[in-house]
């Protein structure tokens, strides 16, 4: 479980800074003296409200957090104000886990609905960064256990639109490469073919307070869509062709394919 460490003494930021980690199921220890603080792996962020806790004995790669009005910033911590909102939260944590920037947004302004396009090249080495890229604006909309779940799926969707749609590997290839410790072999020489290295993927979403639907769409050949296992078969999860889709179909409420299956949309209600 993920945890956040606290310093803070106004009693209403640390109800507040509580009442975040409950609903997002984040541990949460505050500090009686920074002399008892302990350094702990599962610690995502330090959060204090007096500027002189800010550096602290201990704290190692761990970020800090000041909440305050008063200072300016500081590259010793990320600053946030004391009216923050718990939306304001989520975006620093989503930020610090996946060595992203945190913006701090206005408090007063939520969107109700985003839409966006993005051209996506085949750096399939970099999935995850890529898409957390691709989806940091969705704290607004998704707490983190959910948010997770949807980077998840669109991962495997994103690996396969690159791997087998952009770059043309076979599942088959794929099996004997990776048997045969040659798979980042393959894919690079695949990245440097003429015939594969321009091609790149097309993601779009629209996202409300009802639901998200996602579109990805590959320069690939496609593949035959009736072809996929049965979600519902006990013995598609021991396979290891299709698993992906397997597990996104887990997370989504749809996962369709267009006639060509070049082509998924991804929709999830809230």
């Amino acid at each position: 479980m993920k945890k956040i460490t606290c310093f803070i003494n106004d009693s209403n930021l640390l109800e507040k800074v509580a009442d975040f980690c409950q609903l997002e199921r984040f541990q949460m220890e505050n500090l009686t003296s920074t002399d008892s603080f302990e350094y702990d792996v599962a610690t995502v962020l330090y959060i204090t409200d007096r500027q002189d806790k800010t550096v602290i004995d201990g704290l190692k790669d761990i970020p800090v957090c000041l909440i305050s009005d008063d200072v300016k910033k500081s590259p010793e911590y990320i600053l946030l104000p004391s009216c923050f909102q718990y939306i304001h939260l989520r975006q620093l944590i989503d930020a610090v886990v996946h060595n992203g920037c945190f913006e701090a947004s206005v408090a007063s302004v939520t969107p109700l609905e985003l839409s966006k396009c993005f051209k996506v090249n085949n750096d399939i080495f970099n999935v995850e960064r890529i898409v957390y890229a691709l989806t940091k604006e969705f704290v607004y909309f998704l707490n983190f256990q959910s948010l997770e779940k949807v980077r998840v799926g669109l991962a495997e969707m994103l690996t396969n639109a690159i791997e087998h749609g952009n770059l043309a590997i076979t599942g088959e290839e794929k099996f004997e490469a990776t048997d045969s410790g040659t798979y980042y072999d393959l894919v690079n020489e695949r990245l440097h073919n003429e015939k594969y290295m321009s091609r790149h993927a097309t993601f779009s979403y629209v996202v409300n307070e009802e639901q998200m639907t996602l579109v990805l769409e590959d320069e690939g050949c496609g593949f035959d869509v009736n072809s996929l296992p049965d979600p519902t078969d006990p013995e598609g999860l021991l396979k290891l062709h299709g698993r992906g889709i397997l597990i996104t179909r887990m997370y989504f409420d749809e996962v369709k394919y267009n006639e060509k299956g070049n082509k998924v949309t991804l929709t999830k209600r809230f």
